[in-house]
């Protein structure tokens, strides 16, 4: 599975690695420029994922270079950007309300530095991986440029509340997502937290990817009390690479399957392996398909995602408890 940097490609590593999360926030008039962040506490200095950026006063034109964890956040904080990079058509369920009317440009693999100067922006937001070390340079040319977290969507939303002046906003925001969380795992019934969750992604050319307990969903897992999914093993990353030799790994008290737009065939073709037809927990009939929306928001860090993760993932093991 995917590297964790948020690049379109034909790869299915590249393809997880393509996903980019809590009421939403209260935001500006469509069509208007991004709110002011706060007017107070400026001029200020932002530290973030390269370094830090100076910022004179509070950005009033800000232009998120993906629709990733930055323009998540920024919309939670209730800052309408003025442009940001599409690179889902149509965007994803949990922003795609909050973000109507923003102007947009197709996204590829490449951010299209002019089009983001041709929103005039005083803030760029971009997550790390789009920002490398070698072209923040060309992203500083446009405008004074904070650089994400792609990993933690509370650094994420507490990154971009600093370079927007709405720390207590992110706070609030913050709090109100965990509590939401916890009041969601007191309600699991005894069993549904004793379920051990086993998530998998097949690509149709025969890889398989498991999420680790690193993962959005191994977060989620944590935060309701349930068995942990398996441990991390390669650094940054969410999922590990799975051999056929290694499909045992998969059982547990309920499996689910992911689809990242591979199509029917790849789950086909898992189900059709050997291995995986004598596992126990598939013989027992204990595996769920998710939809691709599911499993795009199961994989996606971001403060407008963890709270329908963990309903969603609450809601699977509840019923696998019977």
């Amino acid at each position: 599975m995917p590297t964790r940097r948020a690049v379109l490609s034909t790869t299915p590593l590249a393809a997880l690695a393509a996903l980019t999360a809590c009421s939403p926030g209260t935001a500006a008039g469509e069509g208007s420029p991004a709110t002011a962040a706060g007017t107070g506490g400026f001029p200020r200095t932002v530290e973030h994922d390269l370094g830090r950026t100076e910022l004179a006063s509070a950005p009033q034109r800000v232009v998120c270079a993906t629709d990733g964890a930055e323009l998540c956040s920024l919309l939670a904080l209730g800052v309408r950007p003025v442009g940001f990079g599409q690179r889902n058509d149509p965007l994803r369920s949990w922003v795609r309300e909050l973000a109507r009317g923003v102007p947009s440009y197709p996204l590829a693999e490449e951010t299209n530095f002019e089009q983001l100067a041709t929103w005039s922006p005083d803030l760029v937001l971009v997550q790390r991986g789009y920002a490398t070390d070698q072209n923040l340079p060309t992203y500083t040319a446009v405008a004074p440029t904070v650089v994400t977290s792609f990993i933690d969507w509370r650094t994420n939303l507490e990154q971009v509340a600093r370079a927007v002046g709405r720390e207590q906003q992110a706070a609030d925001r913050i709090a109100g997502a965990e509590a939401a969380v916890a009041a969601t795992a007191a309600a699991l019934p005894a069993a549904a937290r004793a379920v051990a969750v086993r998530t998998v992604a097949a690509f149709d050319d025969g890889s398989l990817y498991v999420l680790n307990d690193a993962s959005p969903a191994g977060k989620a897992a944590a935060a309701l009390g349930l068995p942990p999914l398996p441990a991390q093993a390669t650094p940054d990353e969410a999922v590990e690479v799975l051999s056929a030799e290694q499909l045992t790994q998969l059982e547990g008290d309920l499996l689910v399957l992911l689809d990242f737009g591979a199509g029917r065939a790849a789950t086909d073709a898992l189900r059709a392996r050997e291995g995986f037809a004598r596992l126990d927990v598939v013989r027992a009939g204990r595996v769920v398909e998710l939809t691709e929306e599911e499993s795009n928001q199961l994989y996606f860090d971001s403060v407008l995602t963890v709270e329908p993760n963990a309903d969603l993932l609450a809601r699977l093991v509840t019923e696998a408890a019977g």
